[in-house]
């Protein structure tokens, strides 16, 4: 990054112990000043995340320069979703040559966007300097306003652009905030203007019905000027076919409010379990559980039979409802077996409750490696105890032959990343664990890492004192073993 294009930032806060006129007893000794960063692009947070402002604290840049963009780009797994949120979201100065970055701290907004931050990162740019001179960062933050429905602060961050006035997207912003400023000229030539520019067939049909009031059509989430002139149309933005098609930063910020628990429990409980069974991988499973989720509690607390106990009890931990999971496991007693159910579907769902509930039962561990003898190299019981052994669980001595002949697939995340990711975790360099970690998971694609990565993943979240987040990645990868 050239000089020019950097940050500047008023000089480092200084502070130094006032020397008072009695000297203390034992003597007068130096005074101990300490200087403190000036805050940066990155130190203000975007939500209340439980990490501390030395996140970053000998970071490596170039880890964070490599896998800050995949965030913002990449779909990524619930759990790395997770994880790269709580990370950005926190207030922390970061690592030397990042911070005054533009770039970087427009890619850091992009991000938490994209993650369903757009509040929080709106909140990040109104405290930070130099958005104006910045196209990035005013891209970031006009974005951020447009899906929180703050439209005339949008115009305002294009307004104030001091740089890349006539590049596509500012054009098209423009148009739109004369168009709702009824400047229709305007509007008609600025919008003729950024047409020649670019090509988006949305836009334009959204404008032209707007300038014009030819037909809209249908809503389109792409972006937040269309998201803006879809919601000035008086369009549904909320249509299963329109969320479907939304960038990741409007599904977030679109998603439904929590259901009402089911008058009807046996009609809810039909509707559920077909919606599971119908639902293909594990994003599939994930959503239609969080659908279904009122209805699997309503279900538990009233005691219900259950139509299949194991699948709902499995939809509740890919909810985030563990103690409702819990509550169905717990009438599943005995030696009989639930319709459809094997005693390694059982051992999974267990296995993927303690590692929700944050319990390293050895117990568990040890049925999870019997299954995989049991069932050879192809069970499911293999991987999810390589899983779970990384969560802390404790092998024991009968069981550790078998374990170690577990190889449940091959390592897809570069060996070297590997290998500094767990050095940066036993050296407690929190946030470039973080960052190395996503890395490995953003490019392992919407599902996840496989479990051979998933384990070293979960091993050095946990060593670097994130372990809410490799709980995450633990019953993510278990649910992945159970889902088809």
């Amino acid at each position: 990054m050239a000089p020019s294009k950097r940050l500047t930032t008023c000089s480092t806060f200084v502070l130094a112990a006032a020397l008072l006129s009695a000297a203390p007893a034992w003597g007068q000794g130096p005074v101990q000043v300490q200087s403190l960063a000036a805050p940066d692009l990155f130190s203000p947070p975007a939500a209340q995340t439980g990490l501390s402002g030395d996140l970053w604290k000998d970071a490596s840049p170039g880890v964070v320069k490599e896998a800050l963009p995949k965030l913002a780009a990449k779909p990524l797994s619930p759990a790395t979703a997770g994880l790269a949120r709580r990370v950005l979201a926190t207030g922390a100065n970061a690592p030397a040559g990042i911070g005054d970055d533009p770039e970087l701290g427009a890619t850091r907004a992009m991000a938490l966007i994209a993650l369903g931050e757009a509040k929080g990162a709106d909140a990040v740019l109104d405290r930070v300097p130099g958005v104006a001179g910045s196209a990035p960062l005013s891209m970031a933050a006009a974005e951020a306003a447009l899906i929180t429905g703050a439209d005339d602060k949008a115009c305002k961050v294009g307004e104030a652009l001091s740089v890349e006035r006539g590049g596509p997207y500012w054009l098209r912003l423009r148009a739109f905030c004369q168009a709702i400023g009824d400047q229709h000229d305007a509007a008609q030539l600025t919008f003729t203007l950024a047409a020649q520019q670019t090509k988006d067939a949305d836009y334009a049909r959204l404008m032209n019905a707007l300038l014009s009031g030819t037909p809209a059509g249908a809503a389109n989430l792409k972006n937040g000027i269309n998201y803006a002139l879809s919601r000035k149309l008086g369009l549904d933005v909320s249509t299963p076919a329109v969320v479907a098609a939304a960038s990741p930063a409007l599904k977030a910020a679109l998603r439904p409010a929590d259901a009402a628990p089911p008058t009807d429990l046996t009609a809810a409980q039909a509707s559920a379990v077909a919606a599971l069974r119908g639902a293909k991988g594990l994003a599939a499973f994930t959503d239609a559980a969080k659908a279904a989720q009122p209805a699997i509690a309503a279900l538990a607390r009233a005691d219900a039979p259950l139509e299949d106990p194991v699948l709902l009890a499995r939809a509740a931990l890919a909810a985030g409802d563990p103690a409702t999971a819990r509550a169905i496991r717990g009438k599943l007693t005995g030696d009989v077996l639930p319709a459809g159910a094997t005693t390694t579907d059982l051992a999974l769902l267990d296995a993927t409750l303690a590692a929700a509930e944050g319990k390293k039962d050895g117990q568990i561990l040890d049925g999870l490696v019997e299954r995989g003898v049991q069932g050879g190299a192809k069970s499911p019981a293999q991987p999810a105890a390589l899983i779970l052994a990384a969560l802390g669980g404790v092998v024991s001595p009968e069981a550790r032959a078998p374990f170690a002949t577990f190889d449940p697939g091959k390592s897809t995340a570069p060996a070297g990343r590997l290998i500094v990711l767990d050095e940066a975790a036993a050296a407690g360099r929190q946030g470039e664990a973080a960052m190395l970690a996503l890395s490995i998971a953003a490019d392992a694609g919407p599902a996840g890492p496989g479990p051979v990565d998933r384990a070293r993943l979960v091993r050095a979240l946990l060593k670097a004192g994130l372990e809410a987040d490799a709980r995450a990645f633990a019953v993510e990868g278990l649910l992945a073993l159970q889902v088809k």
